[in-house]
């Protein structure tokens, strides 16, 4: 079976012939095309000669369709209606029109950078509904796997094996107190500092929290721990509720200080980390690295 390509036929000449039909005569469309009247009748008579067949008939100077290029036209006009959906759905995702973007965040994120990003985004691109999902970084990765979402922001203790993985954001860590307490005047706080000081910490599985046991047991100091959560805003409030101390995440902790918290420089190397990840079958949409562009520039702004 013969195609348009074994035949010689080509695109050019299909909306030349398209033209002559909806118009009515080779001088509108050669209006219509900005080409001259006799380009028009030399592309007609080209395609006749590749398709062997006559198209129209020439009667004083009219160029009058023959019944094969009233079929033709019929088939032609199809697939101009499928080009035309083809070019509405470029626009529409141009315009990220009818896009859902699948974010998946860890609770420190949705304690800081999150929300004023999600606004961001919304302002941004309205026609785009953004889906926030916080979740643990077990459950994220499940989720990412399971393509359920675009793109997860993650703890670093995220297993990422599978996945297309970068560091999004590695912070120092602070201690935070209340306004009132002695520690929230110090220019530092070092972990000998927090001798029999009631301390809220992070779940013992945390990448952070098992570096400060690490540091505790270096000085060989036992720490005092009052609570254990596995969020830093929970830890920032019972902090502010005077419950104790808190080593947590300074991004999270930033939020609290117009609530009365006070965040002070931890004196040792201990850092929350994030990370960006997403399945590699997926690629990241434009929507997609637009948010976290946007989540870059409010991680620079919180630091």
């Amino acid at each position: 079976m013969e195609t348009a390509a074994d035949t010689g036929i080509s695109a050019r000449q299909i909306e030349v012939f398209r033209m002559v039909m909806r118009l009515g005569s080779a001088r509108r469309a050669a209006e219509a095309l900005h080409i001259s009247q006799p380009a028009v009748t030399q592309i007609v008579l080209q395609l006749e000669k590749a398709a062997r067949l006559r198209l129209f008939d020439r009667s004083k100077g009219r160029m009058v369709p023959t019944p094969e290029a009233a079929s033709l036209m019929d088939e032609v006009e199809r697939v101009y209606v499928g080009l035309d959906a083809v070019q509405r759905r470029i626009d529409q995702l141009r315009a990220h029109e009818d896009t859902v973007l699948r974010v998946g965040v860890l609770h420190a994120m949705a304690s800081s950078v999150a929300p004023a990003a999600v606004a961001d985004f919304v302002h941004r691109y309205p026609r785009v509904r953004c889906q926030l999902e916080v979740d643990s970084s077990r459950g994220l990765r499940e989720r990412l796997l399971q393509r359920e979402l675009d793109i997860a922001f993650m703890g670093d203790e995220a297993d990422t094996s599978g996945l297309t993985a970068s560091e999004f954001y590695a912070v120092q860590a602070v201690c935070v107190a209340p306004a009132t307490h002695p520690f929230a005047a110090r220019a530092k706080v070092g972990i000998e500092d927090l001798v029999d000081v009631p301390l809220i910490g992070l779940d013992a599985g945390d990448p952070a929290q098992r570096r400060l046991q690490a540091c505790f047991a270096e000085l060989g100091i036992a720490p005092r721990f009052v609570a254990t959560t596995p969020y830093s805003h929970t830890q920032c409030s019972l902090a502010l509720a005077g419950a104790g101390l808190a080593i947590t995440n300074p991004l999270v902790a930033r939020t609290y200080v117009a609530l009365g918290l006070r965040s002070v420089p931890l004196g040792v190397p201990i850092r929350f980390r994030a990370i960006l990840a997403f399945h590699p079958s997926l690629g990241q949409s434009t929507a997609a690295q637009q948010f976290v562009s946007l989540c870059r520039q409010r991680l620079a702004d919180l630091q």
